[in-house]
């Protein structure tokens, strides 16, 4: 079990930092092919947590959080593990854009809440396999 959550925790912090830094750099893209550079903080912040930061600040943790939870989850379960680290590092992603389907809200565009949440699955599985590649002891 012990090792399960390290498993969880490395997979999910790989993940993160690696969705940082293709959410900056898509904020970087943006900016350099329409000649109008989006805020750096509102815009890459809105792709990291979906502009639930906006509610409260302290909700900056819930994609990270709720990915751990859901990793640790998933690692006790028959699932391969790969599949498992993207499903549970797109969870939260999926958690909150199907709140936004369901209550109608127009807050955040779906065609890129699709695009995000397939890419946080890649994601995951890479970071999954990254992490294999380390040889991080298995549950």
């Amino acid at each position: 079990m012990k090792d399960s959550m390290l498993y969880a925790v490395i997979v999910s912090l790989l993940g993160y930092a690696v969705l940082a830094v293709s959410a900056v750099a898509i904020t970087l893209l943006t900016g350099l092919i329409t000649g109008y550079p989006p805020s750096l903080t509102f815009f890459t912040m809105a792709l990291l947590t979906f502009r639930t930061y906006e509610i409260h600040w302290a909700l900056v943790l819930f994609p990270p959080l709720v990915a751990a939870s859901a990793l640790m989850l998933l690692s006790n379960t028959p699932v391969n593990r790969r599949i498992a680290a993207g499903l549970g590092l797109s969870s939260p992603y999926l958690v909150i854009a199907l709140g936004y389907v369901l209550m109608g809200a127009g807050e955040f565009p779906l065609e890129i809440a699709v695009a995000w949440v397939l890419w946080v699955y890649v994601v995951g599985v890479m970071s999954a396999a990254a992490v294999e590649r380390l040889r991080v002891p298995e549950s």
